[in-house]
């Protein structure tokens, strides 16, 4: 009987690890500039589809497309828009550049990117996975964020920003806030404000450019067309009522492009991994030029041992390093420490 109890705890267990698991893809070399394509045509089986309620790996049976999202040709992904959902790429990632291209061939519909969406985590709904979401839809203001989740506890972030009418507002100029948790106003207006940016090839049926550039617990930074649209830090999930009462940091996730309301086609998806992402050291090589880091949400100030005087060596948009070319480790939804780190002798 002892025996039999046992065995049936370690079923469980095992059943319950099992929940957990994450599905990973096998991905391609990167190209010469460091690009991997995330659609190529070919890799159906590296997709997910999520138009539910429950978690995306609740739904990982189902065919990726077919429904709401069709195979164009080439590297072109088409969306009927219903019904809602997204489409994952089945492989979580920390430190990376991602870029996709979308396109409006009739009237301009609600879209967007997905961030940190986690497969395990159940959603809010209506094919919204627990995720921060990079805006698409141009009538609202492309590149602003959305906050996902169910209400009792969704993903929150750090800004500089201030509350307005649509929840927040990002803007250079104002205190550091924390924004998240439940109810209609969990959108953050990009820098540009309501409505902005709107690049004038959407009603030309032209292509839009987003690009992500996600730094694990670090700062994200959303791009339209080259404009820098939105940039937060420390994302976390956090009780509804308490941005503070932290659930689970959101160091990783999946990456998905958005079914909402009607016809949209994505082009040219892919991403570059960053060095601190842990898939990084098998895909590139071992040194990489040019390769993007890590960066400073302002100016450092560092007290040097000769007479107190004080050095500003960094400043915002400068690699996170120090002067022996050693990174320093981000801190709990902050900055690293202002100290300077010397060779040992």
């Amino acid at each position: 009987m002892k025996n039999r109890f046992i065995s049936q705890a370690i079923l469980g267990l095992a059943a319950a690890l099992g929940a957990q698991t994450v599905p990973t893809v096998k991905l391609p070399k990167p190209d010469s500039t460091g690009w991997i394509r995330i659609w190529r045509g070919d890799n159906q089986s590296d997709f997910s589809v999520y138009t539910g309620n429950g978690s995306p790996a609740q739904e990982a049976g189902k065919p990726p497309f077919g429904g709401p999202f069709y195979i164009q040709g080439g590297d072109t992904i088409r969306t009927s828009g219903q019904p809602n959902g997204q489409l994952i790429f089945k492989q979580n990632f920390s430190h990376y550049v991602m870029e996709v291209q979308l396109r409006w061939p009739g009237n301009v519909f609600n879209t967007g990117t997905m961030e940190k969406t986690q497969w395990n985590d159940v959603g809010q709904g209506g094919g919204l996975p627990t995720c921060i979401e990079c805006q698409g839809d141009p009538n609202q203001g492309i590149g602003q964020v959305w906050c996902l989740g169910p209400g009792s506890a969704r993903p929150w972030i750090t800004l500089q920003g201030k509350s307005d009418s649509h929840g927040a507002i990002a803007d250079s100029t104002q205190p550091v806030m924390s924004f998240g948790g439940s109810g209609g106003q969990n959108c953050v207006v990009g820098f540009p404000g309501w409505q902005k940016p709107y690049p004038s090839s959407v009603n030309a049926h032209g292509w839009v450019t987003i690009r992500t550039e996600v730094h694990g617990k670090d700062t994200t930074r959303h791009f339209v067309d080259g404009q820098k649209v939105m940039q937060y830090w420390n994302p976390r999930i956090a009780k509804s009522n308490d941005a503070n009462a932290v659930v689970k940091n959101l160091t990783e996730g999946m990456v998905t492009v958005q079914s909402e309301g009607g016809e949209v086609w994505y082009r040219g998806w892919r991403i570059k991994l960053l060095p601190e992402d842990p898939l990084y050291k098998d895909l590139y090589p071992t040194a990489t030029l040019g390769a993007a880091h890590p960066v400073r949400k302002g100016v450092v100030a560092y007290k040097l041992g000769f007479h107190g005087a004080t050095l500003t060596i960094l400043s915002e948009g400068r690699p996170i390093s120090t002067l022996t070319g050693r990174r320093y480790g981000g801190q709990a939804g902050g900055e690293p420490p202002p100290r300077l780190a010397f060779p040992s002798p």
